[in-house]
């Protein structure tokens, strides 16, 4: 295969990165942009070429793709990944991945049937750090950690609990990802939240929240989440304690092994949104899938484990996934 050709449905912030990495990286061709705003899509293609649409099916139509990007708001998948699977391409589909844990078991489901290729936007699987900290916690017994995703309140359809999902789904997503990757399988969610934070009456999305999070594994933990701060803190990663110290990973930034030895650290030296785009383009030109460290599958099983804790939060009890 010389260059893989890629359609492209939604044009938005993410979408956009993905664009400017595929650029830099090279070895494909920009071949139609699908946006419901078609001047969303036109404005890219006055950037990049290709051809316009507003509808992905007239798009998987008339186009000759090797390939297909998908980047919409939560409330939004569904249709699109079921159109790409009929039409047998390849497809990256950023997260999360559906709001409906049926559906994304469905659609999981019919991309095995087909043995289609597929990637999700779970970057931080692909970070150098992160294979480091696998290797600090293959020798070391996991207790118990401690997870944070906190910052300010984003606009427009995020605010809307049945549009975005809430926190725990569009931005928490990243570390319950990073927690499975590292655990591996959620048995028990249980999940509270604030509401009462700001007075504010133009969101319906919980303020801050904790999960407990009971593993198969045995490990358990808790993650954090805050969109009510108002005066620039951030604070997002894991702290995961061992029976010898600590390990730390500092969202995208560094990872921390703490001991009776001192400190140690790690910071990134791979792009891991490049890497994540390269490797899914790889897989295209091959057809060999087995680098991709987030496959539709797997992001499915996160998007669940979001929605679980949402489940949670509306009925005061646990939810057993297993």
């Amino acid at each position: 295969m010389s260059d893989v050709r890629l359609g492209f449905i939604g044009t938005g912030g993410n979408m956009n990165r993905h664009l400017r990495e595929l650029t830099q990286i090279g070895g494909s061709t920009f071949v139609a942009f699908c946006d419901i705003v078609v001047e969303k899509a036109e404005r890219a293609v006055q950037q990049y070429g290709g051809k316009a649409y507003a509808d992905y099916n007239e798009m998987l139509a008339k186009e000759q793709l090797d390939a297909v990007y998908i980047s919409i708001p939560p409330f939004a998948h569904g249709p699109p990944e079921k159109a790409v699977i009929a039409a047998g391409l390849p497809m990256f589909v950023e997260k999360p991945v559906h709001m409906d844990a049926d559906e994304a078991k469905e659609i999981a489901a019919e991309i095995e049937d087909k043995g289609i290729i597929t990637a999700c936007g779970y970057q931080e699987r692909y970070l150098d750090i992160i294979d480091k900290a696998q290797e600090l916690l293959a020798s070391r017994r996991v207790g118990f950690f401690m997870g944070y995703w906190m910052g300010g309140m984003p606009g427009g359809w995020w605010r809307e609990k049945a549009k975005s999902g809430g926190q725990l789904m569009e931005q928490t997503t990243h570390e319950f990802d990073m927690a499975r990757y590292l655990f591996g399988e959620v048995k028990t969610v249980y999940a509270v939240a604030r509401y009462d934070l700001i007075p504010n009456t133009d969101y319906d999305i919980e303020e801050a929240s904790a999960v407990s999070l009971q593993f198969e594994s045995g490990v358990f933990g808790i993650m954090f989440s805050a969109c009510f701060t108002t005066n620039g803190l951030r604070r997002s990663g894991l702290d995961i304690f061992c029976e010898d110290g600590s390990i730390e990973y500092h969202l995208r930034r560094a990872v921390v092994l703490s001991t009776s030895e001192g400190k140690t650290e790690w910071k990134p030296e791979n792009n891991c949104t490049i890497d994540m785009d390269s490797t899914f383009i790889e897989a295209v030109r091959t057809g060999d899938g087995s680098a991709i460290r987030s496959p539709y599958s797997d992001a499915a099983k996160t998007a669940i484990l979001s929605i679980a804790a949402n489940q949670s939060l509306e009925t005061g009890d646990p939810i057993h996934l297993v």
